[in-house]
């Protein structure tokens, strides 16, 4: 029994000896086992380790045209990929991938390559670089700006400024341009159905009576078309005058015992238009008293107004007066100033010969300023602006001199001056002669910018005024964008707005205007090679508005209907 026992006990302790020894093989595999797979983790970390891949930049403005423009990827110890994001203005790159797991940092140059904007705005879209080893996305934003600059147009009906009566100009008189008379056709191009649109048409009052037949059938003509006819003395009659010396030279005066044969002499003029058919909406006292032609002093026009205004308007014409050249203070205060000159003044008229619209001359300013105020002190009645021309250069034997052909300045001085007098609440703005080679048709001058009887640069300018501010009333308009000049206008009748823009800037701009309830719009636009063409108006985002591109260097007149 006693061996037995040993025997068993030895037993026992081999059974626990091959059980440790189990155990320890187990566990020994499970140790190999984790220290293989930590080998091969260590092997990745490895590898892994300052793996990335970027751009070096975070953004880019591309150009609003197609263009290339080359962006730079840094990437180390890893593969990478570029994705495009939404959108359309990259159209390529190249190349699309590259990288590899080994390596220290380097750098592939990317070529972006964009197509233009073809939109009124402005464009994004985001590239996206892939690196494979992170799997992490960074980012690189392209921005490509609108081809235009875009100006908003905040246009308020509800805040009224001036009546606007018309535009016109001057026509020919016979006994100064009696070899560049204004046929009937040429008239009607600018007066009749389907022509530029004028309303106003200026007469000389010819000193010899004899002479007054000579404008009639033009009178008619342009009154059969709606417009406006009025007239202007230069020279009071040699029957009338005597002679006076001022500031050493000799000129024609009206002599004051001749005050009423002089009124008379006005008085039959209208009596013979009115016997022909012309019933004259207006007459002036006298063109330009300062100057040559007929001089008078401030108060003797002030005197004539007051003593014989009543018998002249019994006729049924307005009474104009000063109409000085300038428009000057000295002119114009003293009929606003007397209560019975005033009171027998229908209309304020003047020329802006003595400047109006470089306002960085502190003269012209004063100028400028003075006749912008006129409005507020006439109680209701209105100013026009009843002569000026524009002709720098005219007498220079070099035509690359004559500044009067180049549209340019046209723009800067008649379009600009029209603009600036509906600004400074102008009822009525009369060009100088109708037809002459500065004018606003051509005639047979070699300086002439057009064939004769076709319109000028000038002539549509005008007529961008003419038709889409005649009888209406100027309303608030204000752009953001100080390059582009805009004067807006209600007609009381119809509801309709209309507005003249002129783009001074050498670029294009994209004109939103703002304004609910437009039911059609419609727009011209005249620059150095289009003469009043219709262009498109869309609709805006918003759909509350419209858009118009305005071109370079441009006049654009736009007409929105709201019923």
């Amino acid at each position: 029994q006693e061996s037995r026992g040993l025997g068993d006990v030895y037993k026992r302790q081999l059974y626990m000896k091959n059980i440790t020894l189990l155990f320890c093989l187990f566990l020994a595999n499970i140790l190999l086992g984790a220290c293989s797979g930590g080998e091969d983790e260590k092997k990745e970390m490895d590898e892994g380790k300052g793996a990335y891949a970027l751009f070096l930049k975070k953004s880019i403005t591309v150009s609003t045209g197609e263009s290339q423009t080359d962006v730079v990827v840094e990437w180390a110890k890893t593969s990478w990929e570029i994705i495009l994001g939404e959108g359309d203005i990259v159209k390529s790159v190249t190349p699309t991938s590259g990288g590899s797991n080994t390596g220290e940092k380097q750098y592939t140059k990317v070529r972006v390559s964009c197509g233009a904007n073809s939109t009124m705005k402005k464009r994004t879209q985001t590239i996206h670089l892939f690196d494979k080893t992170n799997e992490t996305t960074v980012d690189l934003l392209v921005e490509q700006e609108p081809p235009f600059k875009s100006v908003t147009l905040t246009v308020d009906p509800s805040v009224k400024y001036q009546p606007v009566v018309g535009f016109g100009g001057m026509y020919n008189p016979k006994i100064w341009c009696g070899d560049n008379l204004i046929s009937a056709p040429q008239l009607d191009k600018m007066y009749g159905v389907g022509g530029l649109g004028y309303s106003i048409l200026r007469l000389m009052i010819y000193p010899n009576e004899s002479d007054w037949s000579a404008d009639v059938e033009a009178a008619k003509a342009a009154q059969a078309n709606g417009a406006i006819i009025f007239a202007c003395p230069w020279d009071c009659t040699d029957a009338l005058a005597d002679k006076i010396t001022v500031n050493g030279k000799e000129m024609k005066h009206l002599k004051k015992e001749n005050y009423e044969a002089y009124a008379n002499h006005l008085i039959r003029y209208v009596t013979f238009m009115k016997g022909k058919g012309v019933n004259l909406y207006a007459i002036s006292v006298q063109n330009e008293p300062d100057m040559e032609f007929t001089y008078w002093t401030p108060s003797e026009v002030v005197d004539f107004v007051k003593q014989y205004g009543a018998r002249i308007r019994e006729t049924g014409v307005k009474l104009m007066s000063p109409e000085a050249c300038g428009m000057q203070p000295e002119y114009t205060d003293p009929i606003i100033n007397n209560a019975e000159a005033f009171a027998q003044t229908d209309i304020l008229a003047g020329h802006l010969y003595q400047g109006f619209t470089d306002l960085s001359s502190g003269y012209v300013k004063n100028r400028h300023d003075y006749i912008c105020g006129v409005y507020s002190r006439i109680q209701g009645k209105t100013w026009w602006m009843t002569e000026h021309l524009f002709n720098d250069g005219e007498n220079s034997d070099d035509s690359s001199k004559w500044e009067f052909l180049k549209w340019q300045y046209s723009l800067n001085h008649l379009g600009k001056e029209i603009h600036m007098c509906m600004e400074g609440y102008c009822s009525a703005y009369i060009y100088w002669y109708l037809k002459r080679f500065y004018g606003l048709m051509g005639d047979t001058d070699k300086r002439s910018p057009t064939s004769e009887g076709e319109i000028t640069k000038n002539g549509y300018i005008m007529a961008h005024y003419a038709q889409y501010a005649t009888e209406t009333t100027r309303i608030k308009v204000v752009t953001n964008n100080e390059e582009v000049c805009a004067t807006a206008y209600l007609d009381e009748k119809t509801g309709e707005v209309t507005i003249v823009l002129l783009n001074l800037n050498g670029a294009s701009q994209w004109l939103e205007i703002p304004l609910a309830g437009i039911k059609k719009a419609s727009a011209v636009e005249t620059n150095e090679t289009k003469n009043m063409e219709v262009i498109d108006t869309g609709l805006m985002e918003s759909a509350e508005g419209i858009t118009v591109l305005l071109s370079a260097n441009s006049i654009t007149s736009v007409r929105l209907t709201f019923k």
